[in-house]
């Protein structure tokens, strides 16, 4: 298995809120101005990665939320921004 298929395996069982948890951490290791550059690098790459994730929870989550009812024998879909 190479690295790139074992990261996928890694973001498939991480839930929103563990990339969260994990993004933070990255944001306050990259603000506390005592790594190395390389780290930093590698620390904006997986941040970055994290976001994606997160995002893409969200969108999936928004899209889940969509509320279908049935009314008058037909059913009608409600948009998320309809909700709030």
């Amino acid at each position: 298995m190479g690295i790139s298929e074992k990261q996928s395996d890694d973001e498939a069982e991480l839930s929103f809120e563990q990339a969260l948890t994990n993004l933070e951490e990255i944001i306050q290791r990259m603000e506390s101005g005592e790594a190395p550059l390389d780290s930093l690098v590698k620390n904006y790459q997986n941040g970055l990665k994290m976001l994606n994730f997160c995002r893409g929870k969200i969108e999936a989550a928004e899209m889940k939320i969509k509320e279908v009812q049935e009314k008058n024998g037909g059913l009608i879909e409600k948009d998320f921004d309809d909700l709030a």
